[in-house]
């Protein structure tokens, strides 16, 4: 008797460490806005029945908010900023206004002055254009928005993607061309997949990677990326008489970069004035303790330019960003990407807009959703 129980016991934990499959014809993957927009439009197209969002995280309203605040204002290029509003004029963009200074010996400063900053540092000039405001709420529909986390919590599965396999249909009715492998012996079998994190993270999960096309390896392979830390303040004094972006030395006597801040002006109503800060990290500047290091080292900085932020109480928002900019997006080289069966949405997106150079990051990431 005692044998029996022990083999039926066996065979239920064999049992239970068989791979669970499911399929859904379009999955969308990622952690982000970008991830909840084309879920939202594939649900539009195709139904809600053949559309899945798997994410790490569950997105919501209060991230995807959290995450606009912890982020520069990177749609600095006029060009894009035109494209933008003629295909979605309810993105209300407007050039911003204010002013790009640096601090150097005690004094704010114009770029191309007599003043000279210290060093640039890689990926800092960019930050020199002034930005233009954006309203990113006009990417949903009211409906959408107010009724977000409602849908999202309903809709999503919280999983993490231990690696992508691609394989060939077999199945007329579920059509497979990829396999996405989760930690929990389970398999997510699709036949389009939806990349909203980076290309490249897509291909350093792909298990063999002989088998993508030329393109995809090379697109998405050849990506770089840069690490931020980025802190959000909303303090309850005015900080800074101005707004715009102001770049403060990290240090007055080691070449370390810069601290890099996007003011908006005061609020007279509410007595506040919020502003992003923003540095970029080393790869060896990752432990918990150095970056906690540089989040101090910031606030001194700040408080000693801005004295009036040490006398104020203010909130906080810190995001580490391992793909705060994406770089060498070379669009050239996916120009067939409509006839791929993984699309990538975000900001290291390949697309196929006139003058696409002049489309990076959030301009990027905003066209890719509007041309899917």
């Amino acid at each position: 008797m005692g044998f029996g129980i022990r083999a039926f016991k066996k065979v239920q934990d064999d049992e239970s460490l068989k791979e669970k499959r499911e399929y859904i014809s379009h999955l969308v993957y990622g952690d982000n806005f970008y991830a909840a927009l084309t879920y939202l439009k594939l649900v539009q197209k195709h139904g809600a029945e053949k559309v899945m969002l798997v994410s790490n995280n569950l997105i919501t309203q209060d991230s995807i908010i959290g995450s606009w605040n912890c982020s520069l204002n990177t749609l600095r290029s006029e060009v894009a900023a035109q494209s933008l509003m003629t295909q979605k004029p309810q993105l209300e963009i407007l050039p911003f206004g204010g002013s790009n200074v640096f601090y150097k010996d005690t004094k704010f400063h114009k770029f191309g002055g007599r003043a000279k900053p210290h060093e640039l540092k890689e990926d800092e000039a960019f930050f020199l254009e002034p930005f233009f405001q954006i309203k990113l709420e006009g990417l949903f529909t009211d409906e959408q928005w107010n009724s977000l986390d409602e849908t999202l919590a309903s809709n999503s599965k919280i999983k993490y993607i231990e690696s992508v396999e691609l394989t060939k249909p077999t199945d007329l009715v579920e059509v497979t061309n990829y396999k996405l492998k989760t930690g929990e012996f389970e398999t997510l079998d699709c036949e389009n997949l939806y990349w909203c994190e980076s290309p490249k993270s897509f291909y350093s999960k792909v298990s063999v990677k002989d088998e993508l096309s030329d393109e995809v390896a090379a697109y998405a392979s050849g990506l770089e990326h840069r690490i931020g830390l980025t802190v959000y303040f909303e303090v309850d004094k005015k900080v800074y008489a101005d707004k715009g972006t102001v770049f403060l030395p990290q240090s007055v006597t080691h070449e370390w970069g810069h601290f890099i801040a996007d003011f908006n002006e005061f609020d007279e109503l509410a007595q506040s004035q919020s502003f992003s800060c923003m540095m970029f990290v080393n790869e060896d500047e990752v432990n918990e303790e150095d970056l906690a290091k540089k989040i101090k080292l910031m606030k001194r900085v700040i408080e000693r330019v801005f004295p009036e932020f040490g006398k104020g109480k203010y909130n906080e928002r810190i995001q580490y960003d391992r793909e705060v900019l994406i770089n060498n997006t070379n669009d050239e080289v996916f120009k067939n990407f409509e006839n791929e069966s993984v699309r990538f949405i975000g900001i290291g997106a390949p697309i196929s807009a006139e003058s696409s150079s002049e489309f990076t990051y959030l301009a990027r990431g905003i066209n890719s959703i509007l041309n899917l």
